[in-house]
């Protein structure tokens, strides 16, 4: 009897020490797991470290290649997308035509052509040319200190067409150079497919065949400004004589009537009647 007094205290002892080993156990676990998680992580960003030391590339899409373009890596240009072009449209030129300034520059369009809000901050105005091919723009730049020389600017043009089968570019190209009191302005007229990237920096191109050029840059004016209409065939050659009386209006200054009074197009200066330096017909 006596022995069962003294083993029984001894067992419930036992069982209490059991427990509080049990109950322990997990927090004494804590650490460890907390080593292992740390220990992954350093894996992962080791693992991380070296693939990137592999291509440094993949963790930067921009990264700047030293076998890429100028453009190469770099966004789109910023600004509005460009709307989509309107179909054909029966158009006869009225000769009215409506006076439009800019900083240091006036002159005249046709009252039919549709002046827009520039799409982005490198265009100073732009208009719609409505036609019986569909619709054409005329877009005007402007840059501080200029953008590049005459000829590295005509080349330019010239190289975002590709010329009919069995002729050069400069076979369908034209230039000639117009000066006017202190305002001196080459146009340049060319035709063909149409092969310009629709967007500077970007890599989609347009492929419109049948297109047409013309475009004028005016010197004289503090920076150079830069005309620049292309479109369908058709509706360029509808415009071909308008868009010349635009370039004989050019006049320096704040000398046109306030925009949006339309005048008729023979108050304007025609092109013909400025002082044409010997035309420059390029044949390859």
């Amino acid at each position: 009897m006596t022995e069962r007094r003294c083993t029984l205290p001894l067992l419930l002892t036992l069982a209490l020490a059991g427990a509080c080993d049990n109950s322990a156990g997990p927090k004494d676990n804590a650490p460890t797991k907390a080593a292992k998680t740390e220990g992954n992580k350093t894996a992962d960003a080791k693992a991380s470290n070296d693939a990137k030391a592999a291509n440094p590339h993949a963790a930067n899409p921009h990264a700047a290649n030293p076998h890429a373009g100028p453009h190469a890596g770099m966004p789109p240009m910023a600004g509005k997308s460009a709307p989509p072009k309107g179909p054909p449209r029966d158009i006869t030129p009225s000769g009215e035509v409506t006076a439009q300034t800019l900083p240091g520059l006036a002159f005249t369009v046709p009252k039919e052509w549709e002046k827009g809000t520039p799409s982005n901050q490198m265009r100073q105005a732009q208009y719609v040319l409505p036609g019986p091919g569909g619709d054409a723009e005329l877009v005007v730049f402007r840059f501080p200190g200029g953008a590049g020389g005459i000829e590295a600017n005509l080349n330019r043009w010239k190289g975002q067409f590709k010329p009919p089968e069995g002729k050069t570019i400069d076979d369908v190209t034209t230039t000639k150079t117009v000066e006017e009191g202190d305002l001196k302005t080459t146009f340049v007229d060319v035709s063909g497919t149409y092969v310009a990237a629709m967007m500077p920096g970007g890599d989609q191109k347009h492929n419109e065949a049948d297109s047409r050029m013309m475009a004028a840059i005016i010197e004289g004016s503090v920076d150079p400004y830069y005309f620049k209409a292309v479109g369908p065939k058709a509706t360029m050659d509808l415009w071909a004589d308008p868009y010349g009386v635009m370039v004989g209006s050019f006049t320096k200054g704040d000398g046109a009537k306030p925009e949006g009074e339309a005048k008729p197009e023979g108050e304007a200066k025609p092109a013909g009647e400025a002082k044409p330096a010997p035309d420059k017909k390029k044949a390859g």
